[in-house]
């Protein structure tokens, strides 16, 4: 876990309503959700032993020693937890916790020693049901990194060789959605739009008929893909589930230059920029595969064929 100093580096990151690209109307085999590869591991039992299968964490283990920039010195701004009302299954979950103060955070993340350049991710996640970011916050990211300090880069345009990322976000809308708000991406790529002020901060991709907006105190199953381009062509893709149902899918999306800049981290992150409350997120079962994980299968259930 990097320190809360190197996150600081995010206070330029604002969610603005530029470049948005519209939800697609036939997303084809994404739709189909629900049977992905959890279904033929019910309770997830083995599924780390699936060739698709990059990363697994249940937070079982007892530490962080899977993940990378675990710093056993910093202030536990991340720790595990055991409480039952506080993990999804098993015995253990990870807690993200912020103080109040001004563009705060925490966060694991994990780096992948060969990139890919379809990545899934699957996590079950609960905000705290007094959980409230105000208006701006940062969450789940993939990213594609040429190295390791391009994470949490804000304010500049990829040249296309250096890194893209995206990070599946709630926003409140400036309090008009309730917390933690409606769910999107907020992405840095090759040919994103600029703010009008200059900088080049995250462009949001967002369904908005209807908002997907999430509730306090309850656990969900989210799902992120990022599929990079191939050089010279905008066929890249992202798209998300929330329970195993497509919520929002986008094409169209030229995120790199060349073929070496692959997608090759998983980032688990809470920065709050102007946080007035103590606030938490529990992640648990964590998947990150090079194909559709989709939610947990009930143990005892027949795996899938």
């Amino acid at each position: 876990m990097r320190s809360i100093a190197a996150l600081l580096a995010l206070t330029a990151l604002v969610w603005l309503p530029t470049a948005r690209a519209e939800e697609t109307a036939t997303p084809g085999p994404l739709a189909a959700g629900g049977n992905g590869l959890a279904a033929k591991y019910p309770g997830d039992v083995g599924i780390g032993k699936d060739e698709a299968v990059i990363f697994v964490e249940d937070f079982e283990s007892g530490d962080f020693s899977r993940w990378d920039d675990t710093d056993p010195n910093a202030p536990p701004q991340v720790r595990l937890v055991t409480a039952k009302n506080l993990v999804h299954s098993g015995a253990g979950a990870a807690q993200l916790e912020v103080q109040p103060g001004e563009g705060v955070g925490a966060d694991l993340t994990k780096l992948f020693m060969l990139g890919h350049d379809r990545v899934y991710a699957r996590y079950y996640t609960r905000f705290d049901p007094e959980f409230d970011q105000g208006n701006l916050m940062h969450f789940a990211h993939l990213a594609a990194l040429k190295d390791r300090w391009q994470l949490g880069r804000s304010g500049q345009k990829p040249d296309g060789t250096d890194f893209f990322c995206t990070g599946l976000e709630p926003w409140r809308k400036w309090g008009r959605n309730p917390a933690p708000g409606a769910l999107g991406f907020y992405s840095y790529f090759v040919d994103m739009k600029p703010d009008p002020s200059g900088p080049y901060y995250g462009n949001p991709f967002r369904p908005d008929s209807p908002p997907v907006l999430v509730k306090r105190g309850q656990w969900y199953c989210m799902e992120m893909m990022l599929k990079a381009n191939a050089p010279g062509r905008a066929d890249g893709e992202q798209a998300f589930w929330i329970d195993g149902r497509l919520k929002g899918h986008y094409t169209g999306i030229r995120w790199r230059t060349t073929d070496q800049l692959k997608v090759n981290c998983l980032w688990l992150l809470l920065y709050i920029h102007d946080n007035k409350q103590v606030n938490r997120v529990w992640f648990d079962d964590v998947v990150v595969a090079t194909e559709y994980v989709g939610p947990r299968a009930t143990i005892g259930s027949a795996p899938a064929e």
